[in-house]
């Protein structure tokens, strides 16, 4: 392995990532930035209620 190599290897970038999104197109981006973005969105929630149901007293 090259010494460049090895940089790139901790700079903890995913290649295959990158190059996944880099073969959809514009739309399929967005569309999976949505996804993800609805997705926190469901977990922040979700922990949220959770952290209310834990302060109520039994």
């Amino acid at each position: 392995m090259t010494e460049k190599a090895k940089v790139d290897d901790q700079s903890g970038v995913d290649r295959g990532l990158i190059a996944m999104f880099l073969r959809m197109s514009p739309e399929e981006r967005l569309r999976a930035n949505d996804n993800a973005f609805l997705t926190i969105l469901e977990l922040k929630d979700a922990y949220r209620r959770k952290k209310a149901n834990e302060r109520k007293p039994k």
